[in-house]
């Protein structure tokens, strides 16, 4: 065995540090491609990493005097651990590696790693991995054939369809980047039975998991085939399978949203009403904004606009009706209210003051309950204060960690300010909007 290394990555780069250091225990906890042994795996992309050196470019050793090859110490995807761990980051600079390696090698590589992390798996890499793995794939145009790419993209485009219909979330769905590919598999015209079904799902209000509806992705991807913005090809398959479904089951973007009519959502409120039916409830209190409902059983906050003109904005886009065949207006688009299209029509809607508006949501008391709704108000521009959960009990819990990333916990609210007062119980609106200006006012202040 030599002891001879090759110097891969400038001599002057700056490779040991704390970023480097995450990144070789996420690429060897995460990364699993092609043929290797573990033995000798974690050693040579230690050296990667830290020296920049490598033992060989090839995939497979021999040496001398040797008549049987060994695997390179990297794996026989090599290239993709030169790419992954490279100081620099950039779609010419994976296809500077990319090019001394065979197409055949490379496109093998890329099926391996496209399926190892396309969508949900068991192992989840950091951030910086994850964006390494998106440039990775976005520099395979550059060094595999068209038709391989293309197939990839194919395989990309149908697995964002099933995580759209069967997991309710596209958030690491790699085909995000490779539109143009898609476009050009699709005027191949082969391999697409499953593409035809996925989408006929999709566009028929079909999916298992109607929560892929409100998955931003997946409102883009329908929103641009509504504005026409796709290329030819695939616009003409989706026509084709949108015009075959029958008009009242097909999917429609409304204000920024996609309304359908799914039967597992049909069955979630009956059930609702069923279980309701025998047990008195108070009467709301009447408010005169649209989508005032029924209180004492939901996720409430008040969202604060930077101008008086986005509060207005923010209440208008949430409050009004939709109507059929509206599409995604631009001026929508361009205020960012399309992020709040899931959660129009709340149960409240209520205007505090010139630049705040109390908002209400039906929750269930269960961990992560206002994280969604804030993370839109917060992508549509606004501030959201005070949230709390406020229960059938009159019990008011305040919420915290609805941030990306932060845990997620409650307090109660208490009657007073000392942390020794009992539960604040809360039976009305007007009493509730006071408690969250309260809190409002304590927070300001401190």
């Amino acid at each position: 065995m030599t002891s001879d290394f090759i110097q891969i990555y400038p001599a002057d780069a700056a490779l040991r540090t704390p970023e480097r250091e995450r990144l070789y225990d996420d690429i060897l906890a995460n990364v699993e491609l092609g043929e290797f042994k573990k033995k000798t795996l974690g050693p040579a992309l230690k050296r990667l990493c830290f020296e920049g050196q490598i033992e060989s470019r090839d995939e497979r050793i021999r040496d001398p005097g040797e008549l049987i090859s060994r695997i390179n110490p990297l794996g026989t995807y090599v290239h993709a651990y030169l790419c992954l761990a490279s100081p620099v980051v950039s779609e010419g600079a994976f296809a500077a590696i990319l090019q001394h390696y065979k197409q055949a090698s490379v496109t093998d590589m890329a099926i391996d790693l496209v399926r190892y992390f396309d969508g949900p798996r068991h192992h989840q890499p950091g951030l910086d991995l994850h964006a390494r793995i998106r440039c990775l794939v976005r520099a395979l145009p550059q060094v595999t054939s068209a038709t391989a790419f293309q197939h990839l993209c194919g395989s990309m485009f149908s697995k964002f369809l099933s995580l759209a219909c069967y997991r309710g979330t596209t958030e690491s769905a790699l085909v995000v980047d490779c539109w143009e590919g898609v476009e050009q598999f699709v005027g191949l015209g082969k391999d697409m039975e499953s593409i035809h079904n996925l989408a006929t799902d999709l566009f028929s209000s079909q999916a298992q998991e109607p929560l892929g509806y409100q998955d931003h992705r997946v409102i883009d991807f329908c929103g641009r085939y509504f504005r026409r913005q796709w290329g030819p090809n695939l616009l003409a398959l989706l026509d084709t399978v949108y015009h075959a479904i029958p008009q009242d089951q097909r999917l429609r973007v409304e204000h920024g949203a996609i309304v359908f009519a799914h039967p597992l959502a049909a069955s979630a409120v009956d059930t609702r009403e069923m279980a309701a039916a025998p047990v008195p409830v108070p009467e709301p209190v009447p408010l005169a904004q649209p989508g005032a409902g029924p209180v004492g059983t939901g996720f409430f906050c008040l969202v604060r606009s930077p101008t008086a003109a986005h509060s207005r904005g923010v209440e208008s886009f949430l409050g009004a009706q939709p109507q059929a065949g509206a599409a995604i207006s631009l001026e929508v688009a361009n205020e960012g209210l399309q992020a709040l299209a899931p959660f129009a029509q709340p149960e409240t809607l209520q205007r505090v003051d010139d630049t705040t508006l109390l908002l209400a949501w039906e929750a269930d008391f269960a961990p992560e309950a206002g994280r969604a709704e804030a993370a839109a108000c917060m992508a549509a521009g606004c501030r959201v204060l005070a949230p709390v959960l406020w229960l059938e009990s009159g019990e008011v819990l305040h919420l915290h960690g609805l941030g990306p990333g932060e845990p997620w916990r409650f307090s109660r609210a208490r009657s007073g300010s000392d942390a020794q007062e009992e539960a604040a119980e809360v039976l009305d609106v007007p009493e509730l909007l006071a408690l969250l200006l309260a809190q409002v006012g304590q927070e300001d202040s401190g």
